[in-house]
């Protein structure tokens, strides 16, 4: 399995760069129907892509091309690049005009407004004292023990879980990627650490 990994990115190098493949992979390309299917595919596709390029070559341009490119060109002379850059000049000044507007708005003094009448002042009162509240309760020892002995278990419960998880991903990347031999002589190792 990781052999035809190796070997599939070395089919997909050749097939990009048009080279031959190198000895080692024609070998494993003649034993591994996978590879040789891969091989196939790739060899395919790349001589349709070639295919499709050499016919886009013979094909003539459109005979409206330089009629579109000269029309385009002549409307960026200097005279039109001029009114295009005065229009790009717009926006940025009319947002630096509202924002001086916004900050004058802002900023003015306030008018003054209409004094109080002497009916309209309202007597201050002197503060009043307060009063202090009483120091809390402590909580029994009891209860802050048992308190004390819950924090820990909803921490101990997720480390499990994580660790569960981590041995989950740890043996399916092993059934995945390690060889069975070495797989099953890794799994009697740790049973017997066990």
């Amino acid at each position: 399995m990781i052999n035809c990994w190796r070997y599939r990115r070395i089919i997909s190098r050749s097939a990009d760069e048009n080279a031959p493949l190198p000895p080692a992979a024609q070998t494993h390309i003649a034993q591994c129907h996978h590879c040789r299917r891969i091989y196939a595919t790739e060899h395919q596709i790349v001589r349709g892509l070639s295919a499709g390029a050499a016919a886009q070559k013979r094909r003539q341009p459109s005979p409206f091309l330089h009629a579109k490119i000269m029309a385009r060109i002549a409307s960026l002379q200097p005279g039109a690049c001029r009114a295009s850059k005065a229009s790009h000049l717009r926006r940025p000044l009319a947002l630096a005009t509202a924002c001086v507007v916004l900050a004058a708005i802002l900023l003015w003094p306030a008018r003054p407004g209409p004094k109080p009448s002497a009916t309209q002042i309202v007597q201050v009162q002197p503060p009043r004292t307060v009063r202090t509240a009483a120091p809390p309760a402590w909580p029994d020892p009891a209860l802050l023990t048992q308190w004390a002995a819950n924090l820990d278990k909803p921490l101990q419960a997720e480390m499990q879980a994580v660790f569960h998880d981590a041995r989950g991903a740890v043996t399916a990347l092993a059934d995945n990627f390690l060889p069975e031999k070495l797989r099953q002589t890794l799994l009697e190792e740790t049973s017997s650490q066990n």
